[in-house]
């Protein structure tokens, strides 16, 4: 995530990060509290508007990206889990992995498959950086090799 001075706003790079950052939490909220998705995209947008995450409010971060974000993993996540798993390594099948890590890969494929406006590595690196503000170095490697195989399979003209 971008380094900022801690009274200077959030610049565009970091309120996405922060976006990137709420989402996994929100959809943490849903596959663990059984809340639904309006109810859990309703309380960050308001609710929780005042909670800061790394120091920096989350009014700050970019709402228009998180919602995509959030209705999209929500609205495709069956085929979503099954991209993830496609690249796993036979010996981790999706019910094994940790649900933080299920879930970062499965937001960071969405974005990959669905926001070409966003350049893969770009992507990669910000689930990265977001597996690690939760998970241990083996799960963040874990994120970084399979979002980089969904890229290269998914994205492979950014590559070459």
């Amino acid at each position: 995530m971008t380094d900022e001075t801690p009274n200077s706003p959030p610049n565009a790079s970091l309120k996405k990060s922060m976006a990137r950052l709420a989402l996994i939490q929100a959809l943490f909220q849903i596959e663990f509290n059984e809340a639904s998705a309006k109810t859990v995209l309703n309380e960050f947008l308001n609710g929780r508007i005042d909670e800061e995450i790394d120091g920096l409010n989350l009014a700050a971060l970019d709402q228009n990206l998180f919602i995509q974000l959030f209705k999209g993993v929500n609205e495709e996540r069956a085929l979503l889990d099954d991209m993830v798993s496609s690249v796993l390594d036979k010996s981790w099948p999706m019910h094994r992995l940790d649900p933080l890590l299920r879930l970062v890969m499965v937001a960071g494929a969405y974005e990959i498959q669905q926001r070409a406006d966003t350049p893969v590595k770009v992507i990669i690196s910000e689930y990265v950086d977001v597996a690690h503000a939760f998970l241990g170095d083996k799960e963040t490697a874990m994120v970084n090799g399979v979002l980089d195989r969904l890229g290269h399979s998914l994205r492979k003209d950014e590559f070459s």
